[in-house]
């Protein structure tokens, strides 16, 4: 099968999640990669050492180098022919891409895979990643959506193996108008990116702010997330909601403070390696899926492990 990955964005630039996705495209075949949007040489430039990519279509007229999603659409809607299957990680750039792309073709895409079998069953969670549904590949195209953290990153060559070809053809829409990147004033990691992050949850409220996480991820150099609760409580930013509507990570060590861990929440941290909780409540639905769970007041515990 051949296989169209889109490089990914994030604000304008390469995004190193692709790396996930040539991993989840391998499972079906040889890897073509498609670099557009602003600083398309430098994205192409960045993939081209990824093992297992044979090829990376350069998109260089210059209504595919702008920001945004329809003007690429259209063109990859262009090219589906040549492929049996479009693909890119999800992200806030997939997740909007992909539904387009499909959309012209009159299809419906799957969205946020987690597993391919050999035979190519696709496995992704639904009902909030309470039950795993599996797909038998309907018939090409397909257009996917692959959650990135479900793989590991491919290997990169100390050569360039891919070949470049550059398409100069565009289909412009006007549908929108991209004006500027605005970036949120979190000066952390990101947390889809970092190793260890410490989210905070509804329990927080009763101090009235996220310090207490931000002391703790300070220290160990970490991200930090939230809850759906703490954001709508007004104590985190949206951008920093983890769970199946916010972002979904996998650290090496993930530390809940004051979570109780409802099921959305519990979908957005399921690939993280070791999983900390600490709430007062023992019932927390959070410590049944910890590795290390301490029922405690995080107002006490917390400072204590600061000190530690």
């Amino acid at each position: 099968m051949k296989i169209l990955l889109i490089i990914g964005d994030r604000l304008g630039e390469y995004d190193p999640l692709t790396a996930n996705g040539v991993t989840a495209g391998l499972h079906f075949g040889d890897v073509t990669l498609l670099a557009a949007g602003p600083n398309n040489q430098k994205k192409a430039e960045q993939a081209a050492t990824i093992k297992g990519v044979s090829e990376i279509l350069l998109a260089s007229h210059p209504a595919l180098q702008k920001p945004g999603v329809e003007n690429l659409a259209l063109q990859i809607n262009k090219l589906t022919p040549s492929f049996d299957i479009i693909m890119a990680v999800t992200s806030t750039f997939g997740s909007d891409l992909i539904p387009r792309v499909a959309a012209l073709a009159n299809c419906s895409p799957i969205t946020g895979v987690s597993a391919i079998s050999k035979n190519h069953a696709l496995t992704r969670p639904i009902n909030a990643g309470a039950v795993l549904a599996q797909s038998a590949l309907p018939k090409t195209p397909v257009f996917l959506t692959i959650r990135p953290t479900a793989f590991p990153a491919a290997c990169k060559t100390a050569t360039t193996n891919a070949k470049i070809t550059v398409i100069d053809q565009a289909y412009e829409s006007n549908l929108s108008q991209h004006t500027t990147y605005r970036p949120s004033a979190n000066i952390r990691p990101d947390p889809v990116a970092a190793k260890v992050v410490v989210a905070g949850g509804g329990g927080l409220q009763a101090g009235g702010s996220f310090e207490l996480v931000e002391k703790l991820a300070d220290r160990l150099d970490a991200a930090v997330g939230a809850s759906r609760t703490a954001v709508d409580m007004g104590l985190a930013s949206n951008d920093l909601q983890i769970g199946q509507t916010g972002r979904s990570i996998a650290p090496d060590l993930y530390i809940g403070l004051g979570i109780s861990g409802a099921i959305q929440h519990l979908a957005g941290i399921k690939d993280a390696r070791m999983i900390v909780s600490i709430n007062s409540d023992p019932n927390a639905p959070l410590h049944g899926a910890a590795d290390y769970a301490l029922t405690a007041d995080i107002f006490s515990a917390v400072p204590e492990l600061l000190k530690k």
